[in-house]
């Protein structure tokens, strides 16, 4: 009989994080049949052998090289049975039965394709940032000029990012990648995560995809999970590096999702609101702390980039446990 759940991991070089993660899955599910996979992108630190020793009922698949997050978890999923796929990333831990809640939750709604928990820190604080609106024209206007952060409860002036709670269950445009329980039939009809998107945005990116296929995204603001949160980017170098491969993946999605002059008016607001940020962060940065100047030189950063300035490429991203 096939499990009607299946836990699909993303490792990296991430031994000691994946052997907590996988711990937490197996103490705490136990109200629905299950599998584990792991994927590992070619670690370096004897992750294949710890999975292989302590977890031998996983199903681990080597993939010879550094897929980056969307198209390991494809392969994951052609490797798994479940009628629902829970995408777990490696630095996360259960608290809870969640997968069982969440497909608790599909199963009584047949048009939701997509549903994620309340993430949490390890300091127990909710992780910003890890859910939001599809980004139409509306959207990254009230992201850009920051309507989102003056209007924070309304639904009209809501942003890519959404962190005030509507209610309990509410619809919603993505839910992030860190943990997210898709419907087998949604991720097929779909056809997964866009494999050219090496690492950022490609939760977004999916549940859009879903979205317009008539799947619904779902966030649940219970069943909570703690998350590492980017435990492994260690330099400013790397800070830089992935704020810029997020603002280039977020201008495809622009690209795909909209006509040329919503694109034109998109990519405007977009830039005023790097300008916007900038000016704030740069004189908040002269008396402020390290994280706060850094802030500054990733907008710096990204506003060149943005206007192609940037005569270098940043390196080829690992990939490593999202942000």
């Amino acid at each position: 009989m096939n499990p009607r759940l299946s836990f699909i991991i993303v490792s990296y070089n991430t031994r000691v994080l994946l052997d907590d993660c996988l711990q937490s899955i197996y103490r705490y599910t136990h109200g629905v049949t299950f599998e584990v996979i792991v994927v590992d992108n070619a670690s370096a630190d004897d992750s294949p052998a710890m999975v292989r020793t302590k977890y031998p009922a996983v199903i681990l698949i080597e993939s010879g090289g550094n897929l980056g997050f969307g198209r390991a978890n494809n392969l994951g999923f052609i490797h798994s049975r479940g009628d629902y796929v829970l995408l777990f990333n490696s630095d996360a831990l259960l608290l809870e039965d969640t997968g069982a809640a969440l497909v608790q939750f599909l199963e009584g709604n047949p048009r939701v394709g997509i549903v994620g928990p309340e993430v949490i820190l390890m300091d127990g604080t909710r992780q910003p940032k890890t859910r939001g609106m599809l980004p139409t024209t509306r959207v990254m206007l009230n992201q850009n000029l920051l309507l989102c952060l003056l209007f924070p409860r309304s639904r009209f002036f809501a942003g890519l990012y959404v962190e005030a709670d509507w209610e309990r269950e509410n619809r919603i445009g993505w839910v992030s990648g860190v943990c997210m329980v898709v419907r087998r039939a949604a991720y097929e009809q779909s056809g997964g995560f866009d494999p050219r998107i090496f690492m950022y945005g490609e939760d977004v990116d999916l549940c859009r995809r879903c979205a317009a296929l008539g799947w619904e995204t779902w966030r649940i603001g219970a069943h909570a999970i703690k998350h590492l949160c980017g435990g492994s980017t260690k330099t400013d170098a790397q800070i830089l590096r992935n704020r810029v491969l997020q603002q280039r993946n977020f201008m495809q999605l622009i690209d795909a999702s909209m006509g040329p002059l919503r694109r034109i008016v998109t990519r405007a607001s977009f830039m005023g609101g790097l300008l916007l940020r900038a000016v704030l962060r740069g004189g908040a940065s002269l008396l402020g702390s390290t994280q706060q100047r850094l802030a500054f030189r990733a907008d710096v950063h990204c506003l060149r980039d943005f206007f192609g300035l940037n005569k270098h490429l940043p390196p080829k991203e690992t990939y490593a446990p999202r942000a």
